[in-house]
């Protein structure tokens, strides 16, 4: 009998094993990368002392663990490559809000979207907001440092997590953090597990802190004829002191995919949109000064049509663009490739440049570029059919290249997973860095000697 048989023979005493075909289809890969890999069983825990039995079975007998959330994640970093558990945490959803302290503690399987729904109740909000936020979780979002639209005021998860409580790769219950806004006791651990994708420990709970809802947001769209004038917007809006609660992106390609799609009318801009948030709490004065700087700044730069609204419904249509100019390339090829890449935003003229240049090289590749512009992270958004697909990987390489050429990095918020590996270490050493990888290796060893806990991330 060999070690998986014999795991499996112990789990079957206090849980139900999964191992139905669609089960393991389902847990073979993420949301929408490359690589798939079916694990031989799936698991659900309950609570924490579930979650503590698995680990300890899967330590006895060297069992790859692979912990999921809700599989949005587009790097293959929940991809069970060696086979093993994959441990589903949907079942984990317990939240306590706690309004006096400013924060939440919740269990690892809720998603986003229903922590700000409970939330809204008491007028209140947790600010990270990826684009996943329907399915993307807690616990996800903690191993994968999850961004979102509102990172340009608010900063990305890390930025908003206080405590977790975690089961390391032994079976060993401890937490990293205090319940409190400020902790200066001792290294601060807390910030190396959030973004370690699983690799070091698994979130069984997580203390968040939160925010009180803007009693009003406008949003403010504009269209340039040239992307310069588009980044050089972007960057007088930061420049001149402004906070928007959000500053977003889209290109040409994009407009065109949602007049298509959803059969809007937006200007077809070669130089693209770019959408800002402005909120308030209670001054409205001084939100109406921000306005007419934002707008002041648009006309400066050359912008050929500007929208402002509180309308809903303008909005939402807005915002719509932005949407399918992510998705766009998923809508209209079969075949779809995620990038996340961040740099300065003094360079986000020079990116954008680079970036359309790319489309002459690749004519039989679509790139669609959107993007959190608030705070340099943009997502080039790649589709092609299946002939074309050595022309895209490579467009997708060049991408990021450009990217670490510009003193930027290979992704602002989705990871590194099991598909950045080989780049993830070309920027190190561009930057004289080599150590760091080192550092992680030796810091994989000190939490999962037995490398038991999701294997393969960052090609440890």
């Amino acid at each position: 009998m060999n070690n998986i048989e014999n795991a499996i023979n112990e789990l079957k005493k206090d849980f139900k094993i999964y191992s139905d075909e669609n089960t393991l289809i389902i847990h073979s890969t993420g949301s929408i990368d490359s690589l798939k890999s079916k694990p031989d069983i799936v698991l659900y825990p309950e609570n924490k002392y579930d979650v503590q039995k698995i680990v300890r079975i899967a330590k006895k007998y060297k069992i790859p663990l692979i912990v999921r959330g809700g599989g949005s994640s587009p790097t293959g970093a929940v991809v069970p490559l060696n086979k093993g558990i994959v441990i589903n945490m949907k079942r984990m959803n317990k939240v306590t809000v706690s309004i006096e302290n400013g924060y939440v503690f919740c269990e690892p399987g809720i998603t986003l979207k229903e922590l700000n729904e409970i939330l809204k109740k008491y007028n209140f909000f947790f600010p990270p907001d990826p684009s996943s936020i329907s399915v993307a979780t807690v616990g996800g979002a903690v191993a994968e440092n999850s961004g979102g639209m509102r990172c340009a005021r608010y900063g990305t998860v890390k930025d908003w997590v206080l405590k977790v409580e975690v089961i390391l790769a032994n079976g060993e219950i401890t937490y990293f953090g205090e319940e409190t806004y400020k902790n200066r006791a001792g290294y601060n651990i807390l910030d190396l597990i959030i973004g370690s994708e699983g690799t070091l420990c698994i979130v069984t709970k997580a203390w968040l802190k939160i925010m009180p809802l803007p009693k009003k947001i406008v949003r403010i769209a504009a269209f340039f004829n040239k992307i310069d004038d588009a980044a050089l917007a972007i960057l007088n809006i930061r420049e001149n002191g402004i906070n928007p609660l959000i500053l977003e992106y889209a290109d040409k390609y994009g407009i065109e995919a949602a007049n298509k799609i959803r059969n809007f009318n937006y200007p077809v801009a070669k130089g693209g949109l770019v959408i800002t948030d402005i909120d308030s709490y209670s001054n409205e004065c001084n939100m109406d000064d921000l306005l007419k700087s934002v707008y002041k700044i648009f006309e400066n730069n050359h912008a050929i049509y500007i929208i402002d609204t509180d309308s809903e419904k303008e909005i939402n249509n807005i915002m719509e663009v932005r949407r399918i100019a992510f998705t766009s390339p998923g809508i209209l090829y079969k075949n779809f490739i995620d990038g996340d890449i961040v740099v300065p935003l003094s360079n986000i003229e020079e990116l954008l440049i680079r970036l359309n240049k790319l489309r002459t090289k690749y004519k039989n590749v679509f790139l669609s570029i959107c993007g959190h512009a608030g705070d340099g992270n943009l997502h080039p958004q790649i589709g092609y059919e299946e002939k074309y697909m050595n022309d895209a990987l490579n467009e997708v390489l060049e991408i990021n290249r450009i990217a670490i050429d510009l003193n930027g990095t290979i992704s602002g918020e989705h990871g590194i997973g099991k598909i950045k590996n080989e780049l993830l270490l070309e920027q190190f050493h561009k930057r004289n860095m080599d150590i760091n990888y080192k550092f992680m290796k030796n810091i994989k060893k000190l939490f999962d000697p037995d490398d038991i806990l999701n294997p393969g991330n960052f090609g440890l």
